[in-house]
């Protein structure tokens, strides 16, 4: 079920409620020029797109009198269905249904932690459409790194019961996930498999980030072709990364001012 989050409608936004083949709504706000390229946005893992980070890019993106899109993904914030059930499959589906709902308009991706990882895989599923891509501490891997070095005894405890329960990194209440997103992240390696990105790249990452290392971004660096890489490691930079956003916002506009000159 959706979470109790008050939405916060921007000038210009109109909410959107996109359903998915489980029955379940995708809802969030789109700013719709009218015409030109659209910029998505996609929140990490137990994030929503009601966040302070998401609302500070959604109010620049109107400033700048551009296209913006952000939502919630299943199990998140106001769009349906729980989070445990929710595996990568699930999310990629959900930007996919977003960028196939927008048209046949250009797109620019945002990522940020796991939401970069889904609009990773969502680029190389819509290559044609997308022009550009901004990802901020990616999850690259986040669950082959993470979840299937558990012990092997804690995953076949966690196979008999589905779901198992998970401490959360910040002291907010545990959440669980079902088993087989172990199974279902291994067809979604993006680090040790041959990536090609011919489409301007720029990437933030923390050199302090206690929930996903930049080490994962580094082997993501060395694996991948990419044609027009920005990469800057922010000394200091924790996960969330709140105090650089007005960097993140500056990368934002040197990808659209690159691409759309």
């Amino acid at each position: 079920m959706p979470e109790s989050i008050t939405p916060i409608i921007l000038p210009g936004e109109k909410e959107i409620c996109l359903r998915q083949p489980d029955g379940n709504d995708i809802r969030g706000f789109f700013r719709d020029t009218g015409n030109g390229p659209v910029g998505i946005y996609l929140h990490g893992f137990r994030s929503h797109c009601n966040g302070e980070k998401a609302l500070q890019l959604a109010r620049h993106a109107i400033s700048m009198d551009r296209s913006w899109l952000r939502f919630d993904l299943r199990g998140h914030g106001r769009s349906d269905g729980e989070l445990k059930d929710q595996i990568i499959s699930s999310g990629l589906s959900d930007l996919l249904r977003v960028i196939d709902w927008v048209g046949d308009r250009p797109l620019i991706l945002h990522g940020s932690s796991m939401g970069s990882w889904i609009s990773l895989l969502a680029a190389m599923r819509r290559k044609p459409r997308i022009e550009g891509m901004m990802l901020t501490a990616p999850a690259f891997n986040y669950v082959q790194n993470n979840l299937s070095t558990l012990p092997e005894q804690i995953k076949q405890k966690w196979q008999l019961e589905t779901y198992m329960s998970f401490p959360d990194a910040y002291g907010e209440e545990p959440y669980s996930l079902r088993y087989d997103i172990m199974q279902d992240a291994e067809q979604y390696d993006v680090i040790n498999t041959n990536i090609s990105i011919d489409v301007p790249l720029h990437i933030v990452h923390g050199e302090n980030d206690p929930i996903i290392p930049i080490a994962y971004t580094d082997q993501f660096i060395r694996h991948a072709q990419l044609a027009e890489l920005v990469f800057e490691r922010i000394p200091n930079g924790d996960h969330r990364l709140m105090d650089h956003i007005p960097l993140i916002i500056s990368h934002i506009d040197n990808i659209w001012q690159e691409i759309y000159k």
